[in-house]
């Protein structure tokens, strides 16, 4: 299995934080997420671990040094995650697992995302509900609605930002992959190339992590939310 890391975005909504560098290299604790990621990465036994870069790629590289691989999306600025993608679409062949680089999630959501058998399978948090951002729907256990427009009322969870696409549907999602871009379409989330299967009755299924903590931090309140329960849970250690 190998990892794929998506840091090529500039992150405009935590502009209030003045940080002048990608989000996932906000440090966290003792350590910024995407060292943190890279490194829970490893203790799961995944050494193939590409990042793909954008901005200011030079500070993500001297952060991660020669620890992975890399891929650079010159057109970062004009451009959505799914041409990121594309440029290291030469990657995505065996079992693969993709990730935002601004996540912040507990180790045993990575051992959710390496065990799963399903053809692709999304992990997805049921509790995040009022204050989710990119919202799922679900029928058994599979995805069937998507989007920041749900209401409440039509969503059922909150999309964590960690994929495991398995081999056997590699082929089918980069040949999707490459006839979206092919079309024009660079603007948008590489994971529209996933929900372009659902009208098509493919099944794209869905895990729910209920119950762990994981926090994206796209924006200010994200990373207050993230900051309040590092500090409780360095509360909660025995003295």
């Amino acid at each position: 299995m190998k990892a794929i890391i998506m840091a090529a975005g500039v992150g405009k909504r935590l502009q209030a934080l003045n940080i002048n560098k990608p989000k996932c290299l906000i440090t966290v604790g003792s350590e910024t997420l995407i060292r943190r990621s890279v490194n829970l990465l490893v203790n799961k036994g995944i050494s193939d671990i590409t990042v793909i870069v954008g901005f200011m790629a030079h500070l993500i590289r001297n952060e991660l040094n020669n620890d992975v691989a890399y891929f650079e999306n010159p057109d970062f600025h004009s451009t959505n995650s799914i041409k990121s993608l594309w440029y290291a679409k030469d990657l995505l062949e065996d079992n693969v697992l993709l990730l935002n680089g601004d996540l912040y999630y507990e180790h045993s959501i990575l051992d959710y995302a390496i065990n799963q058998t399903n053809a692709v399978v999304m992990l997805a948090d049921s509790t995040r509900i009022n204050n989710a951002d990119y919202r799922f729907g679900f029928i058994g256990d599979q995805i069937n609605r998507f989007g920041k427009h749900l209401t409440n009322q039509e969503t059922d969870g909150e999309y964590v930002g960690i994929v495991r696409i398995d081999q056997c549907f590699i082929k089918t999602f980069k040949q999707t992959l490459e006839e979206m871009i092919t079309a024009g379409k660079s603007n948008i989330w590489w994971e529209d190339v996933l929900y372009s299967f659902i009208s098509k009755q493919v099944p794209i299924h869905f895990f729910d992590v209920a119950g762990t903590f994981w926090s994206e931090v796209d924006t200010l309140q994200d990373y207050n939310y993230l900051q309040n329960w590092i500090t409780s849970q360095v509360r909660s250690l025995p003295n």
